[in-house]
């Protein structure tokens, strides 16, 4: 077989040569002119791990150069995530308290609950604080939901995020990120805030 005797038919290229992208690519100038992604500080969120309980920093073996921070060292931390043009934090917890039903996770002065307060406070609406709505880390057993029978129940784990959603929303945040992947977990988020005056608090699915 000769490949050089293989030829396209140009109009069975859906738009061209119609449309012709790479005319939009010829130079610098113009690529900037018509990018429609850019990347800046502004699009960045830190993330900020709480543990309760603890006095000082403490490393994550796994995570180089990410701390676990006590609530006493927040409003620094948020202050130079700030200075560096960082407008958006999200908070992991880490409670001290731990069961099969995750209830210190929408404990009113659990530690996220009480660390969203701090900074609201101290910052007002100068930074975006999103929290992760999770049971993992709250429950016993380490699981993302609540297990019933040795399984994990979906209904009763939504139940449970439900609540972690409102408390955060009562304590200030902007926007609940769940990440429980349960079944439904975002629209029975949803509805909860919704039914409960939390129409703008936002959900990052």
């Amino acid at each position: 077989m000769k490949t050089n005797n293989i030829n396209y038919h140009r109009d069975s290229i859906v738009g061209f040569p119609t449309i012709r992208l790479r005319r939009l690519r010829k130079k610098v100038a113009i690529r900037d002119l018509v990018q429609e992604v850019r990347l800046s500080v502004k699009d960045l969120i830190c993330p900020i791990f709480i543990q309760e309980g603890i006095k000082k920093r403490q490393v994550i073996e796994f995570m180089p150069g990410i701390e676990r921070l006590p609530i006493y060292d927040i409003i620094d931390e948020v202050q130079t995530i700030s200075d560096l043009g960082i407008q958006a934090i999200i908070l992991f917890g880490i409670p001290v308290q731990k069961d099969t039903a995750a209830t210190s996770a929408f404990d009113d002065k659990g530690i996220i609950q009480r660390t969203t307060e701090l900074i609201r406070k101290h910052f007002g609406d100068k930074i975006v604080i999103i929290t992760d709505v999770c049971l993992c880390q709250y429950t016993s057993h380490g699981h993302c939901g609540i297990l019933i029978n040795q399984k994990i129940n979906n209904d009763a784990s939504l139940q449970a995020l439900t609540k972690v959603a409102f408390s955060h929303a009562t304590a200030g945040v902007d926007m609940v990120a769940p990440s429980a992947m349960m079944d439904g977990q975002v629209k029975a988020i949803r509805h909860v805030l919704d039914e409960n005056g939390f129409t703008d608090t936002i959900i990052m699915g």
